[in-house]
């Protein structure tokens, strides 16, 4: 039986490469709030979360519209699309009688997912 592919939690990943806090925008740390509530499965907190990131994003768009906005919602979109791909492998991975093919697309698509989110 093949490997499961595992990869970090994004939660982690945030924490590893912090900014110094005097730095972080208040986006950055309503992204850090939305990624941990969607990835432990707190959809309703996580929606109320983007809703306020969508919030912020546009104030500091109107605040200051040298910078580039709108990074932040994408980031937490790409972050759904990682989130939801990788519990359609492991649930594909996880049935005693697995699909070989189901399990190879749902993989292709987790790190395709992955790769754009960490890439963005």
């Amino acid at each position: 039986m093949r490997q499961p592919i595992t990869l970090p939690l994004i939660s982690d990943i945030l924490v590893a490469r912090p900014v110094p806090k005097y730095d972080r925008r208040l986006s950055d740390k309503i992204l850090a709030a939305f990624a941990h509530a969607y990835e432990v499965g707190e959809g309703g907190i996580a929606a109320r979360l983007r809703r306020v990131l969508e919030e912020a994003e546009l104030n500091s768009a109107a605040a200051h519209p040298e910078r580039r906005s709108g990074d932040a919602l994408r980031q937490a979109d790409l972050l759904i699309e990682f989130v939801d791909a990788r519990s359609a492998y492991r649930r594909a991975s996880e049935r005693e009688s697995g699909d070989a093919e189901e399990i190879e697309r749902t993989s292709r698509e987790m790190l395709d997912a992955y790769r754009r989110w960490s890439n963005s």
